[in-house]
């Protein structure tokens, strides 16, 4: 019974170990063809783009050696290696027309000349996309930048960019100094700023005498998360403040309304406040349309640029209602990406940018132009607005 037991045992080890073998030659020949399978048509795809499209992998070539090169030359002025690849594209498509007389090359060096020296001067990448479509409104936004052409069929501000007045380097302190003005017989400017409670307390005796004409009172805000309606805390005194001192006075409210209902009861609630207080306001109240400064956790973030302009609009008709004149602000992002700007267009508008030369072309009354402005009355930074009234 041992023997017949190990006869077989063994038969079938010869058995196992046959099959093995046949298994691992097998799978040494499929691993064979599968390489050779690859290296034909690597060399086939090779073949093939070599002849039919030779021109276009030395543009390739050429393109991957300019990123390096390029992002090697401005990395040291805190421009992101991602960046720096939207804007070698950006080169590579202005480059493509460049070809006359065979002057290609000329052109792109040119170009990276030109753009290397606007990042050496202390240039943003969106001041040079700004520059280089300048047919467009260049608007940035966390997934990238967005270009929209500019509508004829929309109303323009009209003003005058050769006009404009800019603060003066004073070589010997090293900080620029005046303010911005703007220079048009025909164009009353007044100056002003807006406040909430981050200024604390304000002198507005000092503020007046310091050359300021009028301000927008920040009267309230609703919660990006709790959605909860906050009175500003300084509000009642800042508006009666204006009002004794004779400053004009308009007010603002920071709307994470999600429906109409709640940009109505927003209106609301400005409305309450100026009739409790019995204030003059002779200035427009003002829906602030921006993003909240948590975007990932606000309760509007989920709102489509339809949703938003209802809602935009909602507000304005109830302080129409009410007798007051409303006003929308807002930034690029605002105007062009958050809300409907045709839908709007009838109403006036308040526009922050940060930049110069201004570059926005649609219709505005005030232009917010900085959030560093030092006004005497007020401690710390103050936001900064000039007011066109065309006659």
């Amino acid at each position: 019974m041992n023997r017949e037991y190990n006869n077989d045992y063994n038969q079938d080890i010869n058995i196992n170990k046959k099959r093995r073998s046949k298994r691992k030659r097998r799978a040494r020949l499929i691993f064979i063809y599968i390489i050779m399978l690859l290296l034909i048509v690597a060399v086939s795809f090779n073949i093939m783009f070599f002849y039919s499209d030779k021109q276009k992998q030395e543009e390739i070539d050429i393109l991957l050696s300019e990123k390096e090169k390029l992002i090697q030359d401005i990395e040291n002025n805190y421009i992101t290696n991602e960046e720096a690849s939207i804007l070698v594209e950006e080169a590579k498509e202005q480059t493509r027309g460049m070809v006359i007389s065979g002057k290609e090359d000329e052109g792109r060096e040119q170009l990276k000349q030109e753009i290397r020296e606007k990042f050496e001067n202390g240039d943003g990448l969106l001041k040079i996309l700004e520059e280089t479509y300048d047919d467009n409104i260049v608007v940035p936004d966390n997934s990238g930048y967005y270009f929209f052409d500019i509508d004829e069929a929309l109303a323009k501000h009209g003003l005058d960019f050769e006009k404009f007045a800019y603060p003066v380097l004073n070589e010997a302190t090293g900080k620029y100094e005046g303010e911005i003005d703007y220079i048009d017989e025909s164009v009353l400017v007044k100056r002003g700023i807006d406040v909430s409670k981050f200024q604390g307390e304000i002198n507005w005796q000092k503020v007046k005498d310091d050359g300021v004409e009028f301000a927008f009172l920040r009267c309230g805000f609703r919660g990006y998360e709790t959605g909860k309606i906050v009175e500003d805390e300084t509000f009642e005194y800042n508006i009666k403040e204006c009002n004794d001192k004779e400053i004009d006075v308009g007010c603002y409210f920071f709307t994470e309304a999600k429906t109409e209902a709640e940009a109505i009861e927003e209106a609301e609630f400005v409305i309450d406040l100026l009739h409790e207080y019995d204030v003059t306001l002779n200035l427009p109240v003002v829906i602030d349309v921006e993003q909240s400064s948590n975007p990932s956790k606000s309760r509007t973030k989920n709102l489509t640029q339809e949703d938003r302009t209802k809602i935009v609009i909602a507000f304005c008709e109830r302080i129409i209602e009410e007798g007051y004149e409303p006003m929308i602000y807002g930034n690029l992002k605002s105007h062009m990406r958050m809300t409907d700007i045709y839908q709007l267009e009838k109403y006036r508008k308040w526009f922050a940018y940060y930049r110069t030369p201004l570059r926005y072309p649609y219709n505005f009354d005030i232009w917010q132009y900085t959030s560093a402005g030092k006004v005497d009355g007020i401690k710390g930074d103050v936001d900064l607005n000039l007011m066109f009234i065309k006659e």
